[in-house]
């Protein structure tokens, strides 16, 4: 019973999520970014997770989830981009570190 009740509660929060993601109004200044940390801006129409590493070298990768599209957010603490919808989680430049997501986030 308790994994329907889950599953019931990811069913209903997923569109709410999806497209909190996408309307989210997004820094596009990552001039201020502090080194080791994360930030989701609008490129071109497109979510783009930025990080900008230790020695201020700047990575950039889809911020759109490869498990169901939602866009993932910078976790400071833990330095990973967490997916809010189903909790996949990426390393620093996008590479899966847990599931549901089975492919890193692409290169931008």
């Amino acid at each position: 019973m308790a994994n329907v009740l889950k599953l019931f509660k990811q069913a209903l929060f997923f569109p709410l999520l999806f497209i909190k993601g996408r309307m989210q109004n997004t820094q596009n200044n990552t001039d201020k970014l502090a080194k080791d940390s994360g930030i989701v801006v609008d490129m071109n129409g497109k979510k783009v997770a930025v990080y900008k590493d230790e020695q201020g070298g700047v990575k950039q990768m889809s911020a759109v989830c490869t498990h169901l599209g939602c866009i993932v957010d910078w976790n400071d603490m833990e330095k990973t981009w967490n997916c809010p919808c189903h909790g996949s989680r990426y390393d620093k430049l996008g590479k899966v570190v847990n599931g549901p997501a089975s492919r890193d986030l692409p290169a931008v």
